[in-house]
């Protein structure tokens, strides 16, 4: 990709890890000096680091910050950090890999931001791009770091970007920009829950096209000048105006009134992933693209990320979704009311796991309202099981709560494991959950 050029500065990178080696490789292929410091004793990367700068990795002293001309912090360090916030008082600037990204980037950008959906709806956006002929670089918070993208040859540039991200990013001019979606999260890094609602916000701030959430006011976003332009999705359920909606009624995703894609076509499930396809087609629309039959059987056929309310398989009329991801008590409430429409109370849920001290009782309306057995196994599956002891089943691991909703289920049943808890009670990572009960799910 031709890039611009970006000024000439001695710059400090701070944590170094994946996002900080990014910055490392950028500045040295330009010839521009820099300095890496590290609050760990053994920082992830430092081979790597020492074989291209040598010398240039320093322990963390923030009483030097102030000689350098500017910060380039890695998302995992708060920005609001004592010496950091020491040096930016003294006049140093403060950014991150994605305003370095946006300094030298030619290529137009869509901007993903959101609590949920976001990795689903950037990958989606990109594999949309794809199929349309154009080529698409995705990265940002999901694979590729942003500044690994100026290395390649595409038509778009996709990214998915964290708060964190944002908070440090100035010069990002999107094409199009999108909050999917705001819920509490990350407030041990924000002083109260509207500063994080507000970082999320600013990649409104200098995008051409704003597509806002018209069912979430912490998405919503009036422009700054004439020139915005304001895209509205949502479910048109609630009656407002909308540019794009998931009609649940009529099982159809729509534009401006008209039918793009039936609900029953497309291989994701549930009401929140045909909001996702939505706000992806929405998105080619604001970029130019047309919206041809290879973009629409791309959107049907595309099957999501894993262990995000995955499709595993069904089995004598019984549908099985791997939800694996679902790690807090917020991502299985939403999941299941996703999938409420469909299914009804025909729900049977496999949760447990790690609450990690969570308050769990947001979870009972949602099981009493909605989910007809509820299945628990590891370390907090007893303070699931209060929250409805009459549905509530416990068990000693995952392979024995598939084998049980197998045995409760029937015909048009949904076996949703959607554990709203961590997994490392009892396995490596939450993608190790999921790729279990896919398998026990697969020797039904």
């Amino acid at each position: 990709m031709q890039q611009k050029h970006i000024a000439y500065k001695n710059r400090l990178i701070l944590g170094l890890g994946q996002t900080g080696l990014a910055v490392a490789r950028y500045l040295s292929a330009l010839h521009q000096p820099f300095n890496v410091m590290d609050t760990r004793d053994i920082a992830p990367g430092h081979e790597e680091l020492e074989k291209l700068a040598p010398g240039s990795l320093l322990k963390w002293n923030g009483q030097k910050f102030t000689e350098y001309d500017e910060l380039v912090v890695s998302p995992g360090i708060a920005i609001t950090r004592d010496d950091i916030r020491v040096a930016q008082e003294a006049g140093v600037s403060v950014i991150g890999d994605i305003e370095l990204f946006a300094q030298a980037n030619t290529l137009p950008v869509i901007a993903i931001t959101g609590s949920n959906g976001k990795s689903t709806v950037t990958d989606l956006v990109g594999a949309l791009i794809n199929a349309s002929g154009n080529k698409a670089l995705v990265g940002g918070n999901i694979g590729v770091p942003a500044l690994e993208l100026l290395e390649q040859v595409g038509d778009y540039v996709v990214l998915e970007l964290s708060s964190f991200q944002l908070e440090t990013t100035h010069s990002l001019q999107p094409i199009a920009a999108t909050v999917l979606n705001v819920s509490e999260d990350h407030l041990d890094r924000y002083s109260s829950y509207q500063e994080y609602v507000d970082a999320k916000r600013s990649i409104y701030a200098k995008a051409s096209t704003c597509l806002i959430n018209a069912d979430d006011n912490n998405s919503w976003y009036e422009a700054t000048d004439q020139s915005q332009k304001i895209v509205r999705f949502g479910l048109s359920s609630n009656n407002q105006q909308l540019d794009w909606e998931v009609d649940i009624e009529n099982g159809a995703i729509k534009y401006q009134g008209q039918e793009i894609l039936k609900l029953d076509q497309l291989t994701l499930q549930g009401i929140h992933n045909a909001m996702n396809v939505a706000v992806a087609l929405a998105l080619l629309t604001v970029a130019g693209i047309k919206l041809n039959k290879a973009v629409l059987d791309k959107a049907k056929s595309y099957q999501g990320l894993p262990h995000r309310s995955q499709l595993v398989g069904i089995k004598h009329g019984v549908t099985f979704i791997n939800d694996s991801k679902a790690t807090n008590v917020g991502a299985t409430v939403a999941a299941i009311q996703s999938f409420e429409p469909q299914f009804g109370k025909n729900i049977i849920l496999i949760a447990g796991g790690d609450a990690k001290g969570a308050d769990l009782s947001s979870l009972q309306e949602s099981i009493k309202s909605t989910v007809k057995a509820v299945i628990c196994f590891g370390k907090d599956a007893p303070a699931i099981a209060k929250l409805a002891p009459q549905k509530t089943r416990l068990v000693s691991n995952l392979q024995e709560a598939v084998a049980m909703a197998n045995e409760q289920s029937h015909d048009g049943d949904l076996v949703l494991l959607s554990p709203a808890c961590a997994s490392l009670d009892m396995f490596a990572n939450y993608m190790q959950r999921g790729e279990q009960f896919a398998q026990c799910v697969e020797a039904l």
